[in-house]
């Protein structure tokens, strides 16, 4: 018979859901006045037009101030999501190993798929495969916290440095990332051709597609999955309108 403990996590509220939403609300406002800035100093808003040297340094300001703090907003809701998201869910632990599951998505390592564990900065441990990135992160905000994490140490799971962390960069994400950069500078020249732009950013979301599936298919889901997702929507979006502007 196989023993098994669930611990449920109590931390649904930890990432100040009601913050994110205010730092949404916030950041929303910021980018429409840096959006404001931005239409006026290329004309496209006649009734918003600087007259001296004054009214332009003020539009100026609209639109940097108001980038930057949308961008910031951003970051600030973004880390929300994923600290609210981390604040939920199960934990079990039975003789087969640790599994975390949030709403459907469920992730497991067995006891000897784990070479130990790392205190978190802000609280609670992840647990460091030997291979992969398939890493499970528990929180503190459990019923029995303590109880959880003693019956891991009881399994021989040590502590390990936080420098185990930090992730080594792939041949993936490199090719992905130079990828990334050559069709930038393709998209953002006007003296190459058209045919050269398009087939450049198509090739770019091709490379995407294929190192985001491989990803998902021997991590499961992971922060590359959330950032590679709004990358390959923002990114190529964005080069299309540069491109439109620069032929």
């Amino acid at each position: 018979m196989v023993a098994m403990a669930s611990y449920v996590a109590t931390g649904d509220d930890y990432a100040g859901w009601s913050t994110g939403r205010n730092f949404g609300a916030f950041g929303l406002v910021a980018g429409l006045v840096g959006l404001t800035g931005w239409a006026a100093l290329h004309r496209h808003l006649p009734g918003l037009q600087p007259r001296d040297a004054g009214d332009q340094l003020l539009i100026v300001a609209m639109e940097w101030v108001g980038t930057g703090l949308f961008v910031l907003m951003a970051i600030g809701v973004a880390g929300s999501l994923m600290l609210s998201s981390k604040a939920r869910g199960t934990v079990t632990v039975d003789d087969v190993g640790v599994a975390r599951q949030i709403g459907k998505w469920r992730r497991i390592l067995r006891w000897e798929e784990i070479e130990g564990f790392v205190v978190s900065a802000y609280g609670g441990v992840t647990l460091i495969p030997v291979k992969g990135w398939r890493r499970i992160e528990i929180p503190r905000f459990l019923d029995d916290y303590r109880g959880c994490i003693a019956e891991i140490k009881a399994h021989g799971i040590g502590s390990l440095p936080a420098e185990r962390l930090k992730r080594k960069r792939g041949w993936r994400e490199t090719i992905l990332l130079y990828c990334s950069v050559y069709v930038y500078l393709l998209a953002r020249d006007a003296r190459v051709s058209h045919a050269g732009r398009i087939v450049s950013v198509c090739a770019w979301v091709a490379v995407f597609v294929w190192v985001w599936t491989d990803e998902r298919r021997r991590e499961g889901r992971s922060w590359f999955g959330w950032v590679g997702m709004t990358t390959m929507v923002g990114l190529p979006g964005w080069l299309v309108f540069r491109m439109a502007h620069t032929w």
